[in-house]
């Protein structure tokens, strides 16, 4: 004879749920800050890293001979409240031919802030566009390479980079990014020291007149290798 046991099917009280969802709203408050400054931070990583293979790989084209001469154009776009939105970073390249014509003709390389087929640079090679963050400066500038160093020249706000001490020496080849919250505290501008207000999180790309590119992140008091 099969014998049924009645259980005792309780539920929920309300006080119950009430815990439950206080003590959910106390953890989410507690880890949404950890969230959103990991978030802020792997935002500016990844721009630094497309930043730092942008500068990268129109070197190697200029020390592979398909453009000796070659630029990097950072331009910033502005807001309403003076900020810059967005900043895209353009690569150009120059050919032989070009080139060699204006050697021959006397001119002045000067790492102009032309567009492409404008008689200085031939192509546009590679584009990023930095979206809601900043960098150190909020008008145009631009970094110019040649395979041996001999052409290297900076134009506009980059000619303007003030020196900073990166692993001990000066340096004033670089570009600083950063959230438009810490610019908006600095005159909508990244600051380029702890003096002037720069705050993490922030990352700074290097490069030298050889064409290496070096990416950096602000520790709050220093620059540190990535």
């Amino acid at each position: 004879m099969l014998v049924l046991q009645k259980q005792n099917i309780k539920g929920f009280s309300l006080l119950e749920l009430l815990v439950v969802v206080v003590i959910v709203a106390i953890v989410s408050a507690v880890a949404y800050p950890n969230f959103s400054s990991w978030k802020t931070d792997r935002e500016l990583r990844q721009g630094a890293e497309k930043i730092t293979n942008l500068i990268a790989g129109i070197n190697t084209q200029a020390q592979r001979g398909s453009y000796p001469y070659v630029q990097v154009h950072i331009s910033p776009s502005g807001t309403a409240g003076g900020g810059s939105s967005s900043v895209t970073f353009t690569s150009k390249g120059m050919k032989q031919s070009t080139l060699s014509s204006k050697l021959n003709a006397g001119t002045s390389l000067t790492c102009p802030m032309t567009g492409a087929g404008t008689g200085d640079w031939d192509v546009d090679v590679a584009e990023y566009r930095l979206e809601n963050l900043a960098v150190h400066f909020d008008s145009d500038g631009a970094v110019c390479f040649s395979k041996d160093g001999s052409l290297f020249g900076k134009e506009g706000e980059i000619q303007s980079n003030l020196n900073i001490t990166i692993e001990k020496v000066n340096s004033d080849n670089y570009v600083i990014i950063c959230t438009l919250k810490n610019a908006a505290k600095t005159g909508n501008e990244c600051a380029i020291n702890q003096a002037g207000g720069l705050e993490k999180p922030a990352y700074l790309v290097q490069w030298s007149r050889f064409g290496n590119v070096t990416k950096f992140k602000w520790s709050g008091s220093d620059w540190n290798r990535q």
